[in-house]
Protein backbone atom coordinates (compact mmCIF):
# COMPACT_ATOMS: atom_id res chain seq x y z
CA UNK A 1 0.00 0.00 0.00
CA UNK A 2 1.28 3.53 -0.69
CA UNK A 3 2.13 6.04 2.06
CA UNK A 4 -1.00 8.12 1.02
CA UNK A 5 -2.88 4.83 1.04
CA UNK A 6 -1.54 4.31 4.70
CA UNK A 7 -1.82 7.61 5.28
CA UNK A 8 -5.50 7.82 4.54
CA UNK A 9 -6.65 4.48 6.84
CA UNK A 10 -4.28 5.42 9.99
CA UNK A 11 -6.95 4.94 12.89
CA UNK A 12 -9.17 2.51 10.43
CA UNK A 13 -9.44 -0.83 12.50
CA UNK A 14 -9.60 -4.01 10.71
CA UNK A 15 -13.06 -4.58 11.59
CA UNK A 16 -13.95 -1.12 10.51
CA UNK A 17 -12.29 -2.64 6.89
CA UNK A 18 -14.76 -5.56 6.88
CA UNK A 19 -17.36 -3.79 6.97
CA UNK A 20 -16.32 -1.43 4.72
CA UNK A 21 -16.49 -4.46 2.68
CA UNK A 22 -19.65 -5.76 3.54
CA UNK A 23 -21.48 -2.40 2.77
CA UNK A 24 -19.56 -2.11 -1.20
CA UNK A 25 -21.20 -5.35 -1.75
CA UNK A 26 -24.65 -4.58 -0.13
CA UNK A 27 -24.69 -1.39 -1.87
CA UNK A 28 -23.10 -2.70 -5.21
CA UNK A 29 -26.11 -4.89 -4.78
CA UNK A 30 -28.67 -2.58 -3.65
CA UNK A 31 -27.66 0.37 -6.16
CA UNK A 32 -27.82 -1.60 -9.45
CA UNK A 33 -31.61 -2.29 -7.74
CA UNK A 34 -31.97 1.77 -7.32
CA UNK A 35 -30.82 2.51 -9.86
CA UNK A 36 -33.50 1.64 -11.84
CA UNK A 37 -36.06 0.96 -9.57
CA UNK A 38 -38.22 4.68 -9.81
CA UNK A 39 -38.03 4.42 -13.55
CA UNK A 40 -39.39 0.43 -13.39
CA UNK A 41 -42.22 1.92 -10.89
CA UNK A 42 -43.08 3.89 -13.43
CA UNK A 43 -43.34 1.49 -15.75
CA UNK A 44 -45.68 -0.90 -14.19
CA UNK A 45 -48.23 2.22 -12.90
CA UNK A 46 -46.88 4.11 -10.30
CA UNK A 47 -46.70 7.84 -9.72
CA UNK A 48 -44.68 10.42 -7.82
CA UNK A 49 -47.49 10.21 -4.73
CA UNK A 50 -47.23 6.61 -5.13
CA UNK A 51 -43.03 6.53 -5.20
CA UNK A 52 -43.04 8.79 -2.16
CA UNK A 53 -45.02 6.63 -0.35
CA UNK A 54 -43.31 3.41 -1.19
CA UNK A 55 -39.82 5.16 -0.17
CA UNK A 56 -41.13 6.64 3.20
CA UNK A 57 -43.43 2.86 3.83
CA UNK A 58 -40.24 1.09 3.13
CA UNK A 59 -38.21 2.81 6.13
CA UNK A 60 -41.42 3.37 8.75
CA UNK A 61 -41.73 -0.18 10.10
CA UNK A 62 -38.17 -1.14 10.17
CA UNK A 63 -37.20 1.99 11.88
CA UNK A 64 -39.17 0.29 15.01
CA UNK A 65 -36.53 -2.19 14.98
CA UNK A 66 -33.24 -0.27 14.72
CA UNK A 67 -33.78 1.15 18.31
CA UNK A 68 -35.00 -2.31 19.26
CA UNK A 69 -31.86 -4.36 17.58
CA UNK A 70 -29.33 -1.45 19.00
CA UNK A 71 -30.88 -1.75 22.64
CA UNK A 72 -30.43 -5.76 22.83
CA UNK A 73 -27.02 -5.40 21.00
CA UNK A 74 -25.96 -3.46 23.90
CA UNK A 75 -27.69 -5.89 26.79
CA UNK A 76 -26.13 -8.79 25.41
CA UNK A 77 -22.96 -7.02 24.12
CA UNK A 78 -23.11 -8.76 20.97
CA UNK A 79 -23.33 -7.00 17.29
CA UNK A 80 -22.60 -10.00 14.84
CA UNK A 81 -25.56 -12.12 15.44
CA UNK A 82 -27.58 -8.86 14.03
CA UNK A 83 -25.48 -8.56 11.15
CA UNK A 84 -25.61 -11.95 9.92
CA UNK A 85 -29.50 -12.02 10.57
CA UNK A 86 -30.31 -8.57 9.14
CA UNK A 87 -27.78 -8.90 5.59
CA UNK A 88 -28.90 -12.22 5.49
CA UNK A 89 -32.70 -11.34 5.29
CA UNK A 90 -32.31 -8.76 3.12
CA UNK A 91 -30.62 -10.97 0.69
CA UNK A 92 -33.22 -13.54 0.76
CA UNK A 93 -36.33 -10.87 -0.19
CA UNK A 94 -34.12 -9.01 -3.25
CA UNK A 95 -34.75 -12.16 -5.76
CA UNK A 96 -38.95 -11.28 -5.51
CA UNK A 97 -37.88 -8.42 -7.48
CA UNK A 98 -37.53 -10.10 -10.20
CA UNK A 99 -41.48 -11.48 -10.35
CA UNK A 100 -42.97 -8.40 -9.10
CA UNK A 101 -45.86 -6.96 -11.37
CA UNK A 102 -47.03 -4.39 -9.61
CA UNK A 103 -45.71 -1.12 -7.02
CA UNK A 104 -47.88 -3.34 -4.48
CA UNK A 105 -45.58 -5.77 -4.71
CA UNK A 106 -42.90 -3.81 -4.91
CA UNK A 107 -44.06 -2.17 -1.77
CA UNK A 108 -43.91 -4.95 0.09
CA UNK A 109 -40.61 -5.89 -0.53
CA UNK A 110 -39.03 -2.98 0.25
CA UNK A 111 -40.31 -3.36 3.47
CA UNK A 112 -39.32 -6.34 3.81
CA UNK A 113 -35.78 -6.20 2.36
CA UNK A 114 -35.71 -2.64 4.67
CA UNK A 115 -36.58 -4.96 7.82
CA UNK A 116 -33.54 -6.46 7.44
CA UNK A 117 -31.80 -3.18 7.56
CA UNK A 118 -33.77 -2.58 10.43
CA UNK A 119 -32.12 -5.33 12.28
CA UNK A 120 -28.78 -4.19 11.47
CA UNK A 121 -27.91 -0.55 11.14
CA UNK A 122 -27.22 0.16 14.80
CA UNK A 123 -25.66 -2.95 15.72
CA UNK A 124 -22.99 -2.46 12.95
CA UNK A 125 -22.85 0.86 13.52
CA UNK A 126 -22.00 0.58 17.52
CA UNK A 127 -19.61 -2.23 16.64
CA UNK A 128 -17.64 0.73 13.44
CA UNK A 129 -17.70 2.62 17.41
CA UNK A 130 -16.57 -0.02 19.64
CA UNK A 131 -13.46 -1.23 16.51
CA UNK A 132 -12.49 2.54 16.59
CA UNK A 133 -10.36 5.01 19.09
CA UNK A 134 -11.81 8.29 19.89
CA UNK A 135 -9.75 10.37 17.91
CA UNK A 136 -10.34 8.31 14.69
CA UNK A 137 -14.32 8.60 15.49
CA UNK A 138 -15.01 10.68 12.32
CA UNK A 139 -12.73 9.17 9.62
CA UNK A 140 -14.14 5.88 11.17
CA UNK A 141 -17.45 6.54 9.92
CA UNK A 142 -16.41 8.56 6.78
CA UNK A 143 -14.93 5.45 5.61
CA UNK A 144 -17.41 3.19 6.26
CA UNK A 145 -19.88 5.97 4.55
CA UNK A 146 -16.95 5.82 1.68
CA UNK A 147 -16.96 2.46 1.38
CA UNK A 148 -20.61 2.09 1.16
CA UNK A 149 -20.99 4.63 -1.98
CA UNK A 150 -18.42 3.16 -3.51
CA UNK A 151 -20.43 0.25 -3.97
CA UNK A 152 -23.03 2.36 -4.91
CA UNK A 153 -20.76 3.56 -7.37
CA UNK A 154 -20.14 -0.15 -8.84
CA UNK A 155 -23.71 -0.90 -8.35
CA UNK A 156 -24.73 2.17 -10.85
CA UNK A 157 -22.04 0.75 -13.34
CA UNK A 158 -23.05 -2.47 -13.52
CA UNK A 159 -27.03 -1.76 -13.82
CA UNK A 160 -25.76 0.13 -16.82
CA UNK A 161 -23.67 -2.29 -17.95
CA UNK A 162 -26.30 -4.64 -17.94
CA UNK A 163 -28.72 -2.22 -19.39
CA UNK A 164 -27.01 -1.96 -22.08
CA UNK A 165 -25.89 -5.45 -22.72
CA UNK A 166 -29.41 -6.29 -23.03
CA UNK A 167 -30.75 -3.68 -25.12
CA UNK A 168 -32.21 -6.06 -27.19
CA UNK A 169 -35.18 -6.93 -25.04
CA UNK A 170 -38.29 -5.10 -23.32
CA UNK A 171 -37.65 -2.36 -21.24
CA UNK A 172 -39.44 -4.33 -18.28
CA UNK A 173 -37.05 -7.68 -19.17
CA UNK A 174 -34.01 -5.33 -19.13
CA UNK A 175 -34.86 -4.23 -15.11
CA UNK A 176 -35.77 -7.79 -14.27
CA UNK A 177 -32.63 -8.57 -15.69
CA UNK A 178 -30.38 -5.92 -13.22
CA UNK A 179 -32.36 -7.32 -10.35
CA UNK A 180 -31.24 -10.62 -10.77
CA UNK A 181 -27.58 -10.35 -11.24
CA UNK A 182 -28.04 -7.72 -7.80
CA UNK A 183 -28.66 -10.74 -6.23
CA UNK A 184 -24.91 -12.08 -6.65
CA UNK A 185 -23.04 -9.80 -4.38
CA UNK A 186 -25.72 -9.49 -1.80
CA UNK A 187 -24.94 -13.23 -0.53
CA UNK A 188 -21.20 -12.72 -0.70
CA UNK A 189 -21.85 -9.68 1.55
CA UNK A 190 -23.66 -12.12 3.85
CA UNK A 191 -20.04 -14.30 3.67
CA UNK A 192 -17.88 -12.56 4.56
CA UNK A 193 -19.50 -11.37 7.54
CA UNK A 194 -19.74 -15.02 9.06
CA UNK A 195 -15.97 -15.29 8.11
CA UNK A 196 -14.40 -12.34 8.82
CA UNK A 197 -16.30 -10.12 11.19
CA UNK A 198 -15.15 -10.17 14.38
CA UNK A 199 -16.91 -9.29 17.95
CA UNK A 200 -15.40 -6.61 20.10
CA UNK A 201 -17.17 -7.02 23.45
CA UNK A 202 -16.08 -5.93 27.14
CA UNK A 203 -17.69 -2.62 27.27
CA UNK A 204 -17.89 -1.24 30.48
CA UNK A 205 -21.57 -2.12 31.53
CA UNK A 206 -23.90 -0.14 33.25
CA UNK A 207 -26.38 -2.00 35.06
CA UNK A 208 -29.20 -2.94 32.63
CA UNK A 209 -32.77 -2.01 33.14
CA UNK A 210 -36.14 -1.39 31.50
CA UNK A 211 -36.19 -0.27 27.47
CA UNK A 212 -37.74 2.54 28.93
CA UNK A 213 -35.37 3.30 31.58
CA UNK A 214 -32.36 3.15 29.41
CA UNK A 215 -33.77 5.69 26.94
CA UNK A 216 -34.28 8.18 29.51
CA UNK A 217 -30.56 7.62 30.17
CA UNK A 218 -28.95 9.05 26.39
CA UNK A 219 -29.16 12.91 27.71
CA UNK A 220 -30.18 16.07 26.71
CA UNK A 221 -26.88 16.73 24.50
CA UNK A 222 -28.42 13.41 22.63
CA UNK A 223 -32.14 14.61 22.56
CA UNK A 224 -31.42 18.10 21.27
CA UNK A 225 -29.53 16.24 18.34
CA UNK A 226 -32.48 14.06 17.72
CA UNK A 227 -34.89 17.10 17.37
CA UNK A 228 -32.04 18.70 14.55
CA UNK A 229 -32.21 15.05 12.78
CA UNK A 230 -35.91 14.95 12.75
CA UNK A 231 -36.39 18.19 11.60
CA UNK A 232 -34.15 17.91 8.88
CA UNK A 233 -34.71 14.47 8.14
CA UNK A 234 -38.31 15.18 7.32
CA UNK A 235 -37.63 17.56 4.51
CA UNK A 236 -35.03 14.95 3.25
CA UNK A 237 -35.72 14.21 -0.39
CA UNK A 238 -35.56 10.55 -1.40
CA UNK A 239 -33.24 9.98 -4.36
CA UNK A 240 -35.95 8.59 -6.41
CA UNK A 241 -37.23 12.35 -6.57
CA UNK A 242 -33.84 13.59 -8.22
CA UNK A 243 -34.38 10.21 -10.54
CA UNK A 244 -37.52 11.40 -11.85
CA UNK A 245 -36.65 15.02 -12.00
CA UNK A 246 -33.87 13.92 -14.38
CA UNK A 247 -37.14 12.18 -16.32
CA UNK A 248 -39.26 14.89 -16.01
CA UNK A 249 -36.01 16.75 -17.78
CA UNK A 250 -35.95 15.07 -20.95
CA UNK A 251 -33.26 12.94 -20.02
CA UNK A 252 -32.68 9.32 -20.95
CA UNK A 253 -32.73 6.24 -18.70
CA UNK A 254 -28.86 5.99 -19.34
CA UNK A 255 -28.40 9.57 -18.94
CA UNK A 256 -30.36 9.71 -15.55
CA UNK A 257 -28.47 6.56 -14.06
CA UNK A 258 -25.31 8.37 -15.07
CA UNK A 259 -26.26 11.26 -13.13
CA UNK A 260 -26.90 9.05 -9.74
CA UNK A 261 -22.98 7.54 -10.59
CA UNK A 262 -22.13 11.32 -10.70
CA UNK A 263 -24.36 11.70 -6.72
CA UNK A 264 -22.16 8.33 -5.60
CA UNK A 265 -18.58 9.64 -6.89
CA UNK A 266 -18.69 12.89 -5.31
CA UNK A 267 -20.08 10.89 -2.07
CA UNK A 268 -17.00 8.94 -2.24
CA UNK A 269 -14.54 11.39 -2.69
CA UNK A 270 -15.90 13.75 -0.08
CA UNK A 271 -17.00 11.58 3.10
CA UNK A 272 -13.35 10.77 4.43
CA UNK A 273 -12.08 14.10 4.50
CA UNK A 274 -15.33 15.38 5.96
CA UNK A 275 -15.22 12.87 8.59
CA UNK A 276 -11.36 13.37 9.75
CA UNK A 277 -11.90 17.51 9.61
CA UNK A 278 -14.84 16.74 12.01
CA UNK A 279 -12.50 14.83 13.94
CA UNK A 280 -10.32 17.97 13.99
CA UNK A 281 -13.26 20.87 13.85
CA UNK A 282 -16.32 19.40 15.26
CA UNK A 283 -19.02 18.13 14.14
CA UNK A 284 -21.18 21.04 14.30
CA UNK A 285 -19.28 23.14 11.44
CA UNK A 286 -19.11 20.04 9.14
CA UNK A 287 -23.01 19.12 9.76
CA UNK A 288 -24.20 22.79 9.35
CA UNK A 289 -21.60 23.21 6.18
CA UNK A 290 -23.56 19.72 4.36
CA UNK A 291 -26.85 21.30 5.74
CA UNK A 292 -26.21 24.45 4.22
CA UNK A 293 -25.04 22.53 0.49
CA UNK A 294 -28.55 20.42 0.75
CA UNK A 295 -30.34 23.67 0.71
CA UNK A 296 -28.15 24.81 -2.16
CA UNK A 297 -28.65 21.47 -4.24
CA UNK A 298 -32.55 22.15 -3.58
CA UNK A 299 -32.49 25.30 -5.39
CA UNK A 300 -30.79 24.29 -8.02
CA UNK A 301 -33.12 21.06 -8.50
CA UNK A 302 -36.01 23.06 -8.57
CA UNK A 303 -34.23 25.35 -11.34
CA UNK A 304 -32.99 22.71 -13.15
CA UNK A 305 -34.47 22.13 -17.19
CA UNK A 306 -31.28 20.52 -18.67
CA UNK A 307 -28.07 18.46 -18.74
CA UNK A 308 -25.89 20.73 -16.76
CA UNK A 309 -28.24 22.53 -13.66
CA UNK A 310 -29.05 18.69 -13.17
CA UNK A 311 -25.42 17.91 -12.81
CA UNK A 312 -24.40 20.55 -10.28
CA UNK A 313 -27.99 19.04 -8.48
CA UNK A 314 -26.92 15.65 -8.61
CA UNK A 315 -23.11 16.79 -7.47
CA UNK A 316 -24.28 18.75 -4.81
CA UNK A 317 -26.10 16.31 -3.45
CA UNK A 318 -23.41 13.73 -3.34
CA UNK A 319 -21.82 16.82 -1.62
CA UNK A 320 -24.13 17.08 1.13
CA UNK A 321 -24.39 13.39 1.72
CA UNK A 322 -21.06 12.75 1.88
CA UNK A 323 -20.40 15.28 4.63
CA UNK A 324 -23.41 14.40 6.75
CA UNK A 325 -24.17 10.87 7.34
CA UNK A 326 -20.84 9.99 8.45
CA UNK A 327 -20.10 12.79 10.75
CA UNK A 328 -24.06 12.53 12.23
CA UNK A 329 -22.71 8.92 13.59
CA UNK A 330 -20.01 10.21 14.82
CA UNK A 331 -21.79 13.12 16.53
CA UNK A 332 -24.34 10.84 18.04
CA UNK A 333 -21.11 8.46 19.31
CA UNK A 334 -19.80 11.34 21.12
CA UNK A 335 -22.55 12.31 23.37
CA UNK A 336 -23.69 9.08 24.73
CA UNK A 337 -21.83 6.76 27.00
CA UNK A 338 -20.14 3.76 25.46
CA UNK A 339 -22.21 1.39 26.58
CA UNK A 340 -25.14 2.85 24.84
CA UNK A 341 -23.82 3.28 21.60
CA UNK A 342 -26.20 0.51 20.40
CA UNK A 343 -29.35 1.67 21.95
CA UNK A 344 -28.39 5.45 21.07
CA UNK A 345 -27.42 4.65 17.51
CA UNK A 346 -30.68 2.67 16.98
CA UNK A 347 -32.85 5.97 18.46
CA UNK A 348 -30.83 7.99 15.52
CA UNK A 349 -31.93 5.38 13.10
CA UNK A 350 -35.65 5.29 13.88
CA UNK A 351 -35.85 9.38 14.50
CA UNK A 352 -35.07 9.50 10.66
CA UNK A 353 -36.81 6.34 9.79
CA UNK A 354 -40.44 7.27 11.15
CA UNK A 355 -40.36 10.93 9.52
CA UNK A 356 -39.70 9.48 6.09
CA UNK A 357 -42.69 8.47 5.77
CA UNK A 358 -44.77 11.79 6.23
CA UNK A 359 -41.99 13.11 4.90
CA UNK A 360 -42.38 11.19 1.46
CA UNK A 361 -45.95 12.08 0.95
CA UNK A 362 -46.10 15.41 1.59
CA UNK A 363 -42.79 15.33 -1.14
CA UNK A 364 -45.14 13.37 -3.41
CA UNK A 365 -47.90 15.38 -3.02
CA UNK A 366 -46.22 18.58 -3.70
CA UNK A 367 -44.88 16.82 -6.59
CA UNK A 368 -48.40 15.37 -8.07
CA UNK A 369 -50.01 18.75 -6.93
CA UNK A 370 -47.92 21.58 -7.49
CA UNK A 371 -44.97 20.38 -9.14
CA UNK A 372 -41.18 19.46 -8.83
CA UNK A 373 -40.09 22.98 -7.76
CA UNK A 374 -42.35 22.54 -4.31
CA UNK A 375 -40.99 19.60 -3.30
CA UNK A 376 -37.79 20.94 -3.53
CA UNK A 377 -38.48 23.94 -2.15
CA UNK A 378 -40.28 21.67 0.98
CA UNK A 379 -36.35 20.15 1.39
CA UNK A 380 -34.70 23.22 1.39
CA UNK A 381 -37.29 24.88 4.19
CA UNK A 382 -36.45 22.16 6.65
CA UNK A 383 -32.93 22.15 6.21
CA UNK A 384 -32.68 25.96 7.54
CA UNK A 385 -34.93 25.58 10.20
CA UNK A 386 -32.81 22.04 11.41
CA UNK A 387 -29.75 24.54 10.65
CA UNK A 388 -30.80 27.14 13.21
CA UNK A 389 -31.79 24.26 15.68
CA UNK A 390 -28.30 23.17 15.06
CA UNK A 391 -26.40 26.59 15.75
CA UNK A 392 -28.60 27.27 18.70
CA UNK A 393 -27.96 23.46 20.67
CA UNK A 394 -24.82 22.21 18.64
CA UNK A 395 -21.67 21.23 20.34
CA UNK A 396 -18.87 23.79 19.48
CA UNK A 397 -15.73 21.61 20.10
CA UNK A 398 -14.62 18.49 19.19
CA UNK A 399 -15.38 15.91 21.79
Amino acid sequence: MSATGRRLLRGVSTNVLVLGVVSFLTDLSSDMIYAVLPLFLVSIGAGGLLIGMIEGAAETPASLLKVASGWFSDRYDRRKPFLLGGYGSSALVKPLLIVATSPWHVLGIRVAERVGKGVRSAPRDALVADSTAPESMGKAFGFHKAMDSAGAVAGVIAALVVLALAASMEELERYRLVFMVAVVPAFVAVAVIFLFVREKGGAPRAARGAFVRDMSKLGREFWALMAVVVTFYVGEISYAFFLLKGQDAGMSDTTVIALYLLYNVVFVLVAIPSGSLSDRLGRVPVILFSFSMFVVTCATMAMADGLVLLMAGFALFGLYKGTSEGVLKAYVVDVIPRDMRGTALGAFHTSVGLVMLPGGIVAGLLWDSVGPWATFAFGACTAVAASVLLFVTGRRRPA
